[in-house]
């Protein structure tokens, strides 16, 4: 997901950085040749990205405990482990059925 995009508006943040912390940060500005800014708006979207990635696996793992309460189905992991060991393998299985 794209955060910014030209034609939507910007909202200035003030960010305060150890000395040093701006000292490498200019050096990688210089050496890629972008601006400061650019790098920080990169490193803030690309946090982002990973944290919303992180929030959704959490909400998909919270979905499946409410689906397992509900219902009951599962797959063991010794299931698992047996279907993953075979895969790419000349004996590959279709993955295990959901049961109770």
């Amino acid at each position: 997901m794209s955060i910014t995009r030209p034609h939507q508006r910007t909202s200035p943040l003030s960010v305060k950085l150890e000395a040093e912390e701006k000292n490498v940060l200019t050096k990688i500005a210089k050496e890629k040749e972008c601006s400061v800014h650019f790098l920080m708006c990169q490193a803030v979207r690309e946090f982002i990205e990973r944290e919303q990635a992180r929030l959704s696996f959490l909400e998909d793992g919270r979905k499946a405990i409410e689906h397992y309460d509900q219902t009951g189905l599962h797959v063991t992991h010794e299931e698992m482990r047996t279907w993953a060991e075979s895969l790419g393998s000349s004996s590959d299985t279709p993955p295990p059925a959901c049961h109770k």
